[in-house]
């Protein structure tokens, strides 16, 4: 029995430090991390390694926590560098085991506070490095193929207080270019992790008070059809078309706003898609815009798609999704436009 516990109190210790040493090497890199299926076994029994990529067994990922939770609470209360440090360490692996450790993540939050009282919103300090770092870890552990951890309201929203003190020191002289590839960058996570946990609530979230962020680059326009294009490739996502719409909503231009719009119907009557967060969008924005000429236009080109549904007696299912978005777009656009010519069916 004194065997066995040994032998796993060893096990235990030799998965921190894996996972530590890991982390460490590559504390300004962003990496993959998979949780690995039981019939996967790294061939040392802790860690797989390729590159920036890392399989972890779930069973190793379990026991480096509990070892590093043991060491946190260990070191957490000591004021030397070292002891903050593989407090640090710790903190990385509990939280990439259990994104909702708040106890964690409010200690990450602190050490950076001290280094911000310390050194200022000025480029090149340890501060703004401590920064580039978190960031690095947060991209690592919301964009990996993790189910718990990319939808993490915790992480994402440590993520966007980590984003409020880089714009705070970075676009200080910055230009617009290298201003709209950070937001862009910003963006891109989102959508790494809404590919690994469709309807990722959180991250759109996100998406969302990012857009408050932004003054002044004439981001609207380009992040819409952005998100567009993803939302096309994943149609079924509900949480993207949503974020989508209120993207809509934010265009300064008529036209803008038409041309976006127009894609998504054509994309939705060429390929003859059924997904039905698709025809929620569509059959949403054009009762919002009903009162915009071309509005109307694309309302009639979803009549006659319809009417050539049913002529051709094929796809009943679309044919359904047609039907139940033209009378939904009857029933809720604008009283103002409900005689307008051309809308009558």
């Amino acid at each position: 029995m004194a065997s066995g516990d040994s032998q796993k109190t060893e096990l235990q210790k030799r998965a921190y430090e894996s996972l530590s040493k890991y982390f460490q090497e590559h504390e300004d890199e962003v990496i993959e991390i998979e949780i690995l299926p039981p019939a996967i076994q790294p061939p040392e029994g802790v860690l797989m390694q390729d590159g920036l990529s890392l399989g972890v067994p779930k069973k190793v990922l379990a026991l480096a926590y509990l070892e590093a939770r043991q060491r946190f609470f260990d070191n957490r209360t000591s004021g030397l560098s070292s002891p903050i440090a593989k407090t640090l360490q710790a903190t990385k692996i509990m939280l990439l085991f259990d994104p909702e450790h708040l106890t964690a993540a409010n200690f990450r939050k602190r050490v950076l506070s001290h280094l911000e009282a310390g050194y200022g919103l000025y480029a090149e300090t340890p501060y703004h490095q401590a920064l580039r770092q978190e960031l690095c870890f947060l991209n690592s552990v919301l964009t990996s193929p993790l189910h718990r951890q990319s939808k993490s309201p915790t992480l994402w929203y440590h993520r966007s207080g980590i984003v409020d003190s880089l714009v705070l020191i970075e676009f200080s002289g910055a230009s617009d270019d290298q201003k709209a590839a950070f937001w862009r960058g910003e963006l891109t996570a989102v959508f790494k992790s809404g590919e690994q946990h469709p309807k990722n609530y959180h991250a759109w979230q996100y998406a969302r008070r990012l857009m408050h962020k932004i003054e002044n680059l004439g981001s609207d326009e380009d992040f819409a059809h952005r998100v567009k294009d993803w939302c096309c490739r994943h149609p079924s996502d509900v949480s993207g078309w949503s974020f989508l719409l209120y993207l809509t909503a934010r265009l300064q231009s008529t036209s803008s706003r038409h041309d976006l719009v127009a894609d998504v119907v054509n994309y939705a009557i060429t390929l003859g898609s059924e997904q039905e967060s698709l025809w929620v969008f569509i059959r949403t924005v054009l009762a919002q815009e009903m009162l915009i000429e071309k509005h109307t236009a694309l309302y009639q080109t979803l009549q006659n798609y319809g009417k050539s549904l049913e002529t051709a007696s094929k796809r009943p299912e679309i044919s359904a999704r047609v039907h139940s978005a033209l009378t939904w777009i009857e029933t809720h656009r604008p009283a103002t436009v409900i005689n307008t010519p051309g809308l009558a069916r």
